[in-house]
């Protein structure tokens, strides 16, 4: 059996995991001051959400550490907004900075080359944006999806802005759907077994086809299609438990809203799916049952469209023209466009 065959054999063991195992998360997120690349800041709301929703809880059988890779921002003062977080949470979350500047693909190479460094030392990473919102009880739900379907997949996803299809011969599988791994993209939470990432750092720069190629989560993609071209799909969850807030880009410099990838089928920031209520005895009971919860719960969202999203959106509205203003009048970077006191706390950056 070659080394290739070992890993899989790793990666597809095709047993669910059970919930009394002990599992290690690291989420990673890739962070750049995106006032200096003519975008909009918002890591503060999304480290809000974060708290709010549970992503930072300690629960029995769950491990998980947060690591912020700084793309090297002149100005890293922005990071001053999420401080609390920061401070609170001191032995579990921490920001690696960069003494250069970084585009988008080298800072997440240095994702991949950290994760394929630490590869004992985690069950699972989980790769997320920096401009997203989640579903309440995060940590608990991202488990009990995580358990249930993650050793039947070369990687998965949490958020589907991709067509999703039912998986034939997958019984009680509720809240999972298949997707074409040639049509993966958008990173806000992206799932893998560390194992994973010596086969996307080979190939993050040297592939032809994406020699002008500036998206890490297209370079990802490629990288997956390149190394296993028989590996036609991925599982996705139904419905997404995240949402990306859609509110312009740091790679290409514009903060146009609502121009960007989106998924139609996210639960909501007020609704939580309570996957993790259903255990190994009850599986064979509830597949009927939870299709038709998860279908009311996506339309209970799409109906309200959810007021706390459009209120986030419409500050964001506002504050724009704002920001660029201020872009254009002043010589320094400014502000948190939500206006937010830094506090001036000293972040543990040598313990990750």
């Amino acid at each position: 059996m070659n080394q290739k065959q070992i890993d899989l054999s790793k990666i597809y063991s095709r047993q669910k995991i059970p919930f009394s195992q002990k599992l290690k998360y690291l989420f990673i997120m890739p962070c750049v001051n995106r006032l200096e690349r003519n975008a909009i800041q918002v890591i503060d709301k999304t480290f809000e959400n974060f708290e709010k929703n549970n992503l930072f809880d300690t629960i029995e059988n769950i491990e998980w550490k947060f690591l912020l890779f700084e793309s090297g921002s002149k100005d890293t003062s922005y990071l001053n907004s999420i401080s609390p977080f920061i401070e609170k949470y001191k032995n579990q979350i921490h920001i690696i900075y960069s003494k250069t500047p970084l585009d988008g693909p080298k800072n997440i190479y240095r994702i991949f080359d950290t994760a394929s460094k630490i590869k004992d030392e985690y069950d699972f990473i989980i790769w997320m944006d920096d401009d997203i919102l989640v579903c309440q009880n995060f940590l608990k739900n991202c488990d009990s999806w995580i358990r249930n379907y993650m050793n039947f997949t070369i990687f998965g996803s949490l958020y589907s802005p991709y067509h999703s299809y039912n998986i034939p011969n997958f019984p009680n599988s509720p809240n999972c759907k298949q997707s074409y791994v040639r049509s993966y993209h958008g990173s806000c939470c992206t799932i893998f077994k560390p194992c994973l990432a010596k086969y996307i750092t080979p190939l993050f720069f040297k592939t032809n086809f994406l020699r002008n190629v500036v998206e890490p989560d297209l370079r990802f993609r490629e990288s997956i299609m390149k190394f296993f071209p028989n590996i036609q799909f991925f599982l996705v969850s139904y419905p997404s438990l995240v949402y990306h807030l859609n509110i312009g880009s740091a790679i290409y410099g514009h903060s146009n809203v609502k121009k960007g990838h989106q998924c139609r089928e996210f639960i909501g920031i007020s609704n939580d799916p309570k996957w993790y209520f259903v255990n190994e005895s009850q599986i064979n009971n509830i597949e009927s049952i939870q299709q038709k919860k998860n279908v009311d719960l996506v339309s209970k969202y799409s109906e309200k469209n959810n007021e706390e999203n459009d209120n986030i959106m419409e500050l964001l509205n506002k504050n724009i023209i704002m920001e660029i203003e201020k872009k254009v009048n002043e010589n320094n970077t400014p502000k948190s466009i939500f206006n937010i006191n830094p506090l001036n706390l000293d972040m543990d950056i040598s313990r990750y």
